[in-house]
């Protein structure tokens, strides 16, 4: 494709038929797009950032305080995947004594590994965390967010666009149509 038939595809070319609401409206494409390409890659580099770094931070919490230790069962489990007594040392080294999620398997001394707090108490295990994929997912919602905002705003513009278009045909149909037919 030729740079003049892709001027005249954006509606670029110098052309006399060319009326006043298309050039417009080749302006208003050309800002839309210079417009997503900066404000859309600035603010998703922004936002990308900020919770890629959240997540690390978060990441780093959960290793400074949640630890894997293994206990081992002092009773038989309540049931399948129930729980039961359990002994295990705490990150400081003290014993540690409770109730302790069992798993599949469990029978009095069977290990199990458990996840406690930098106190040596039973806590949930920390979530997995990818901050890459993360910041990837808000970068995508940011450049979608963006690009549907720009989007509705050159629907709307070309809604008004069209319907200046339609009154100026129509103004010069008035003028021009009794020539062309029949009906005066």
């Amino acid at each position: 494709m030729g740079t003049r038939s892709l001027l005249r595809r954006l509606g670029w070319e110098r052309n006399s038929l060319r009326r006043g609401t298309d050039r417009l409206e080749a302006w208003l494409n050309a800002v839309l797009l210079v417009l997503l390409v900066l404000i859309g890659g600035a603010l998703a580099g922004y936002t990308g950032r900020a919770a890629y770094r959240d997540q690390a931070r978060a990441a780093a919490w959960d290793r400074a305080h949640r630890f894997e230790v293994w206990a081992v069962l002092l009773d038989k489990p309540s049931a399948p995947q129930g729980t039961a007594r359990g002994r295990w040392k705490a990150p400081d080294g003290t014993a540690r004594t409770g109730p302790v999620a069992t798993g599949e398997t469990g029978g009095i001394g069977t290990w199990v590994p458990i996840w406690v707090d930098e106190k040596g108490a039973v806590a949930a295990a920390p979530p997995r965390r990818d901050p890459a994929s993360q910041a990837a997912g808000v970068v995508a919602v940011t450049l979608g967010l963006v690009a549907t905002a720009l989007g509705a705003v050159w629907l709307l513009c070309r809604r008004l666009l069209d319907r200046r278009r339609l009154r100026s045909w129509q103004a010069e149909w008035v003028d021009v149509g009794p020539r062309w037919s029949k009906y005066r």
